[in-house]
């Protein structure tokens, strides 16, 4: 416990489900955390949350793919943290899926602004501090719908892969300075997950039967852990890499 102290960390998205999970496993090890949200709602309650465990934390309303926004989100996180050196880019969102033939430029627009590109915002925004603090480790989210090429996601599997290709390149060029960047790739029983769960039994049982592990992870306890292990001083020497938290679901490549 406490392989985070006196860290701080941003996490995007994570006003609720994955996201949520991730802050509360990194303010557990004692990170500061800035939730960085759109819905002031969640955001809040994420907060609320974080502060009845102990922790310290703050809410910084965000529109991830607005780049004055996310500059705002790090400039409050120095100023009442201290500084920035953690940076979980979880925030992603999405249109219902389509074929490629149906899939609007409005689609392909929306997943990439609040997934590649704000990717690239938060790590522009916040490297410069992780390289004065002497600490950095940034992890970004990716999903086996665009390593696996599945059907109809052509425009979050895509936006998805991107965040890899940015993530090898970030990488090499933070390496000097001591930060790590990765990526990990989720097969998370999140709330929507259990909503297809429960009611597409038969379908969830088929999309599982080939997994090794057989089943979605728990959040808390199957995913999260593995951010808190990429933000901590262990995992210092890995970086460039895609962590599959999948249950086998999809093996490294």
């Amino acid at each position: 416990m406490n392989r985070l102290d006196g860290k701080v960390a941003i996490v995007t998205g994570a006003g609720q489900g994955l996201g949520l999970s991730f802050a509360k496993a990194l303010a557990k090890e004692g990170a500061k955390i800035t939730i960085a949200e759109y819905n002031v709602e969640t955001g809040k309650k994420a907060v609320e949350e974080l502060k009845a465990m102990g922790a310290e934390a703050l809410f910084v309303q965000c529109d991830v793919s607005n780049e004055e926004q996310v500059k705002n989100v790090v400039k409050e996180t120095v100023e009442t943290l201290g500084s920035v050196n953690i940076l979980v880019n979880n925030a992603q969102a999405t249109k219902p899926t389509a074929p490629i033939l149906e899939t609007t430029y409005e689609s392909m627009e929306l997943a990439w602004k609040t997934g590649t590109v704000a990717t690239f915002f938060f790590m522009q925004q916040c490297v410069p501090h992780m390289i004065e603090s002497g600490y950095g480790r940034i992890i970004n989210v990716c999903s086996d719908t665009g390593i696996d090429g599945l059907e109809t996601f052509s425009a979050y599997g895509s936006a998805k892969e991107a965040i890899r290709g940015l993530t090898r390149v970030a990488a090499r060029e933070f390496g000097k300075h001591g930060i790590t960047v990765n990526v990990v790739s989720p097969g998370a029983l999140t709330p929507a997950a259990k909503l297809w769960m429960e009611s597409d039994p038969e379908g969830y049982k088929k999309t599982m039967d080939p997994v090794p592990m057989g089943r979605l992870g728990d959040p808390d306890i199957d995913i999260a852990p593995g951010v808190v292990f990429l933000a901590s001083e262990e995992g210092r020497f890995m970086t460039g890499q895609t962590v599959f938290l999948n249950g086998g679901h999809t093996f490294g490549r």
